[in-house]
């Protein structure tokens, strides 16, 4: 109780603070002539997402390797900001505030990074280009936020070029961006090396074409369990978007889960080549190792466990270079199918994580409780996942730490259809949860199919 009451004074007493903070600086600000753009970009590795503020209004939320986008205010002078919701504490956490007096016709980019126990702030203040219409180049920006790598070279030119001493566009260490830089609209290859030594690749793009009249940035992250490189790097567009950008010379990697209930056991073939067995007697409710492929378009076969001249299902899986996916046969006898599920969870130093499969055919939409072991179901809790459609997945989302009772019901009821499944979820682990048909039609399966816990 007195622990509730403190929090509630707490909060009343920043909501005071907050209000004053703002009066005082409204009055003190002259009027706006013009206006300027802002956004913020997420670099912590282990962060869940974080909220960018002007002063204490949302701008947006911002994943890592994320942005918000640009958006504009008047050239006046405003606090900026980086909250993070933390387990247990009602007000989000502030982790950096910068006060920034904004100028017309420029854009600033604040950059969150360092640690969520140590969190540091950088601002890019860039003026604001005015294309005529005419112009065949593009501006480009390479930026090192990486901070367990060093000093590394970055090249930028015509695939196929040759890393080579003395032709790199500049050498970055963490924290560090390039001067905006000119290309004429054309496709080109990123390359990082260590640094002086461009025999030692680190990182080699895919084709990227820069068009022209635009202006991006090229962002150096560090890896994590999304990815199958040593280094993560994405393209960042003036209108918001952050895509990976992969590396060709890490392959993609799919895994294969056997989800069709009254299906025969499988094995698994890329590419016709039924001399290479790649996922051996895979049965029901069971998940495959890794494999990597050789191409980002791969033809998967499954056929019976040791008769490779039958086909039980399949199909053309697309991937992308150097990603993890995982490949859900689905469906009953006569009418199977793949689901691809894109392996994007990464550990976050502030929650668990998990993701639930519905991979149920004989119940259409279902709840997902996660309670303490021993409480009821009934009308006064709530489902942590609702009307988890068939054949859908809940996406990886954080969920409280400690000890949980996962039960399944039909959307909307309070009687379980599943055995309760208790686990210990701890900030930094990862669960794959999957739901299965049984005999039993009004029955299925809850089953953890994969877990990454935290060290």
């Amino acid at each position: 109780m007195f622990s509730m009451i403190r929090r509630l004074f707490a909060l009343v007493v920043t909501i005071a603070v907050v209000t004053a903070a703002g009066g005082c600086a409204e009055s003190a600000r002259e009027e706006a002539t013009g206006k300027g753009n802002i956004r913020g970009i997420n670099s912590i590795l282990t962060s869940p997402d974080v909220s960018f503020l002007i002063e204490e209004r949302s701008i947006g939320t911002v994943g890592f390797k994320q942005t918000t986008g640009f958006s504009q205010f008047d050239d006046l002078s405003y606090r900026f900001n980086f909250d993070i919701p933390l387990p247990g504490i009602v007000i989000p956490t502030r982790l950096t505030s910068d006060l920034i007096d904004v100028v017309a016709d420029h854009e600033y980019t604040v950059v969150l990074t360092g640690t969520i126990a140590n969190p540091s702030s950088l601002v890019w203040d860039d003026a604001v280009r005015e294309w005529e219409g005419t112009e065949t180049v593009s501006e480009v920006f390479f930026a090192h936020l990486a901070p367990s790598l060093g000093e590394v070279d970055v090249y930028f030119a015509l695939p196929g070029t040759v890393p080579t001493l003395g032709q790199a566009i500049g050498s970055l260490v963490n924290g560090e961006r390039s001067p905006l830089l000119e290309f004429e609209g054309a496709q080109y290859e990123l390359t990082i090396t260590a640094k002086d030594d461009p025999a030692t690749i680190l990182y080699q793009s895919v084709p990227i074409n820069t068009g022209s009249q635009t202006r991006s940035t090229f962002a150096i992250f560090d890896i994590d369990l999304s990815l199958t490189g040593n280094i993560a790097v994405n393209f960042i567009s003036q209108g918001g978007v952050s895509s990976v950008v992969g590396d060709v010379n890490f392959p993609p990697q799919i895994r294969t889960l056997h989800a069709a209930f009254g299906t025969e056991n499988v094995d698994g073939y890329f590419d016709n080549d039924f001399s290479n067995l790649i996922y051996p007697d895979i049965g029901f409710g069971e998940l495959s190792q890794y494999a990597e492929v050789a191409t980002v378009t791969t033809h998967l076969t499954l056929t019976p466990v040791g008769n490779s001249g039958a086909v039980v299902h399949e199909g053309d899986v697309v991937t992308s270079a150097g990603s993890r996916r995982t490949i859900v046969l689905g469906g009953v006898p006569g009418a199977l199918g793949f689901l691809a599920l894109l392996n994007d969870a990464r550990p976050l130093e502030t929650f668990p994580v998990m993701r639930v499969l519905n991979t149920s055919l004989s119940t259409e939409f279902l709840d997902v409780y996660s309670l303490t072991p021993g409480t009821p179901i009934d009308d006064t809790t709530i489902a942590q996942i609702r009307g988890l459609p068939s054949l859908q997945n809940s996406g990886f989302a954080a969920v409280p730490e400690g000890m949980r009772e996962l039960t399944v019901t039909l959307a909307g009821e309070k009687t379980p259809i599943s055995t309760p499944v208790t686990i210990d979820l701890s900030a930094g682990d990862i669960y794959d949860i999957a739901i299965f048909d049984t005999v039993d039609p009004g029955l299925v399966d809850l089953v953890v199919i994969d877990a990454q816990l935290a060290p």
